[in-house]
């Protein structure tokens, strides 16, 4: 298996399982009870958030990277995006309430930040078609003058 095989397999399973359990972890709360059952709207944002928006990209990225379809990589990127700014919202809460930190909350999204800073990279590394193109050439020399002839958007 090459390098980019490798990569590809990593990442759709990154995505899978940070997808279900987005689902799980807001159908429950992160903890605090089946979300239903939640009376304060500040106790349910982010968990609706996962579930309605978080978990079902993370799912469609890595069917999208495990097929190496281009939608993939982005809905990989968006959701990147969204693990990052979800990182932040749980070190900000943190650092909110004061130490002593419980270690189940500190160390998920190294997690997240790990993926979101991951992924970008990896994709955007080698823009000329790796792991495999968003948009291509027909002149295998790159653009020609009439760039619209030329291009190719996968």
């Amino acid at each position: 298996m090459n390098r980019i095989e490798q990569n590809t397999r990593i990442f759709s399973w990154l995505f899978l399982s940070t997808g279900i359990f987005a689902i799980i972890g807001a159908l429950y709360t992160w903890g605090e009870g089946p979300i239903f059952s939640q009376e304060r709207l500040l106790s349910v944002l982010v968990p609706w958030g996962d579930l309605l928006v978080t978990g079902p990209l993370s799912l469609l990225a890595a069917f999208g990277v495990g097929r190496k379809k281009s939608w993939g990589q982005i809905c990989g990127l968006m959701v990147c995006g969204i693990y990052i700014f979800g990182s932040a919202l749980v070190y900000i809460t943190l650092a909110w309430y004061g130490a002593p930190y419980p270690i189940q909350l500190a160390l998920p999204p190294l997690a997240g930040l790990a993926i979101g800073i991951g992924f970008p990279v990896w994709v955007l590394s080698s823009y000329k078609g790796y792991p495999y193109p968003l948009i291509s050439f027909k002149n295998k020399k790159g653009p020609t003058p009439n760039l619209s002839e030329n291009l190719i958007i996968h």
